[in-house]
């Protein structure tokens, strides 16, 4: 009887897991189909115009790398109808510019900021550079806007004509670093946070031993946020040909003019010279057509988009030698990270291909990083190490911040360049733990054990005992004077130079390049041009690395691409005046995210990571 009963169930457990297995292959190839359909939608792209002006739309942040869009995300727009461009990366937007520059075929570039959230200096000023490229054409460049936020304007400056509707305003604030701190409310919650640190400035920890900023902290932040606002301001002034203090005025002058327009933005903004003229939606529209003519299907000016206009020009064929490119961008994590991390295991795959491949004589990685693991990080610098033993040259190029474990990585190269505004530096350790022992006896729980030495049961519920701390801090300490040390070698400086640069310290490229933490002031084209110097060749392409992926790998990256849903519903469930906040708290959990280091030992600049 018993053997029946379970065959009956040992039977009955196969059928299910074969439909089981079933519905998921089903799904997976439903799925599978799907993206082909949304992948393939936009393969008939009409015939570019005899004559249009070539639109820049920006939506989100501008990216280092492409993002790839999950299934999901593109089934709700596709069904939303929302027709909002993806976000574009830097080689995307400096390509199109470059080719539309001597196409007959564009007559004017178009600035559409409005959905641009805020971006690095590093990154809006190469768009900038690229933006300049193009105007030397001379073809005129309109930068069209119901508002412009800081950084939307920072970009609208370059445009030929900024027009801004007379509804609207040019919001210019400053640049600031605030954050949450976590010591009363780890109190009242009976938290306790163990921290280990190598470096005065190194501020990351402090918000878990305080409720405001050390003085050291402030006087170092500000240093840096002054040179980059002092950059931009500097900029606008060149561009728009005003005074400083109508970008930057008091809060006198600034209440003063504001009166004297009534109250009224777009009207400041047109007196102070911030905009040309203030133009309703359809008169900036008949503005661009006046030039490239009009569109009477889409009611617009006769326009093509970036995506539209490189699928349809064909990129210029370079058969030179190659310059390999890596780009590095994210926080720096062992193991399956995630999106917008550096996997270590990944990266240092992609650089012994560079390594590995006869067609590449030289390699530049582009880092766009705050650090993270010091375990991944010394992962990476290993592999680097082992690129530079083939002889060929190693350059770094730094984007908006190669700071902490982002400069562990570069040390080592044969040449280093980074914007002005890049932020670097940060040479600087800690470790931290949560313990919550006395949460956990409050609520009448308590753990007890034995263990056959001293080093076993510290934990979660247990708390650290002294000689594990000390044990964890002199840890630290190793790793503070190996990231000292491997500076020494990589710049060939003396460590007590190294160590004037280091204490978590954070410098902009300027400040690094006075200190030796920095060969040139550039930006990747530099760069690219000083690798190809460096392994003497007189012309080269330029050969982005990347490993094949299969189509089942591809389909899978993008399903897992959806890890952040939750988190974002739960911010747009937010009403709109907490929104702020809700994200904030979001960013600061998605730090502590980043801490999967197997030694718990981290190289993380965060307050880098907003610039």
């Amino acid at each position: 009887m018993w053997s029946a009963i379970k065959w009956l169930f040992r039977t009955l457990g196969r059928v299910l897991n074969a439909i089981r297995l079933l519905i998921t292959n089903l799904l997976f190839l439903a799925v599978l189909v799907f993206v082909v359909l949304i992948f393939s939608a936009g393969d008939d792209a009409p015939a570019l115009p005899a004559k249009a002006a070539l639109t820049l739309t920006l939506t989100g942040p501008v990216l280092e790398q492409e993002a790839t869009a999950s299934p999901r995300r593109l089934a709700e727009k596709w069904l939303s109808g929302d027709t909002t461009p993806p976000p574009m990366t830097l080689s995307q937007i400096k390509e199109a510019l470059d080719r539309a520059r001597n196409d007959e075929r564009i007559g004017a570039l178009v600035l559409r900021l409005q959905n641009m959230s805020e971006s690095s200096l590093t990154k809006l000023d190469e768009v900038g550079e690229a933006i300049e490229g193009f105007k030397t054409s001379g073809k005129p460049v309109y930068a069209l806007g119901d508002y412009y936020t800081q950084g939307q304007y920072y970009l609208a400056a370059h445009a030929d004509e900024v027009l801004l509707n007379p509804a609207g305003a040019v919001t210019i604030q400053g640049l600031g670093v605030y954050r949450l701190h976590y010591k009363s409310a780890f109190e009242r919650f009976n938290i306790t946070p163990h921290v280990f640190r190598v470096g005065t400035y190194k501020s990351f920890v402090e918000p878990y031993l305080r409720d405001d900023m050390s003085e050291e902290s402030r006087e170092d932040t500000l240093r840096w946020l002054g040179q980059l606002w002092q950059h931009y301001q500097d900029n606008i002034v060149r561009l728009r040909d005003i005074p400083a203090d109508h970008i930057n005025p008091s809060k006198e002058q600034l209440l003063n003019r504001f009166g004297a327009v009534d109250g009224d933005p777009a009207r400041y903004a047109l007196e102070q010279g911030l905009v040309d003229r203030l133009a309703s939606r359809n008169e900036m529209l008949q503005t661009v057509a006046e030039q490239v003519g009009w569109d009477s299907q889409a009611n617009r000016y006769m326009s093509v988009d970036i995506p539209a206009y490189l699928s349809h020009s064909a990129p210029r064929k370079n058969a030179a030698p190659a310059v390999g490119l890596i780009t590095a961008s994210g926080a720096i994590m062992s193991g399956d990270a995630g999106p917008n991390t550096i996997n270590d295991e990944y990266l240092g795959q992609l650089i012994d291909e560079a390594r590995l491949d006869a067609d590449i004589h030289a390699l530049v990685l582009r880092i766009d990083s705050p650090g993270g693991s010091a375990f991944a990080a010394e992962q990476i610098r290993s592999s680097l190490l082992r690129f530079k033993e083939s002889g060929k040259p190693l350059v770094v190029s730094m984007g908006s911040t190669a700071a902490s474990g982002g400069y562990w990585i570069a040390a080592d190269a044969d040449k280093i360049y980074a914007a002005p505004t890049t932020l670097t530096g940060s040479i600087g350790v800690f470790g931290l733990f949560l313990t919550f022992e006395e949460a956990f006896e409050k609520l009448g729980l308590h753990t007890d054990g034995v263990g056959t030495t001293d080093f076993v049961g510290a934990g979660l519920t247990t708390g650290l005992p002294e000689h594990t701390k000390q044990l964890i801090q002199m840890g630290v300490e190793h790793t503070y004077d190996q990231f000292v040390e491997l500076v020494a070698k990589g710049r060939s400086m003396k460590p007590e130079q190294v160590e004037r640069a280091a204490q978590g310290h954070v410098w902009t490229g300027q400040d690094a390049q006075a200190l030796g933490l920095v060969d040139e002031l550039g930006y990747l084209d530099d760069a690219l041009a000083g690798a190809a110097g460096l392994a003497e060749l007189a012309e080269f392409s330029v050969k982005p690395v990347k490993l094949p992926s299969s189509a089942k790998e591809m389909l899978l990256e993008q399903l897992l691409l959806d890890s952040g849903v939750l988190s974002d519903w739960a911010t747009a469930a937010l009403p709109a005046v907490l929104r702020p906040a809700g994200e904030q708290l979001k960013n600061e959990l998605s730090a502590l995210s980043h801490f999967n280091d197997i030694r718990g030992q981290y190289v993380l600049c965060v307050e880098c990571q907003e610039f």
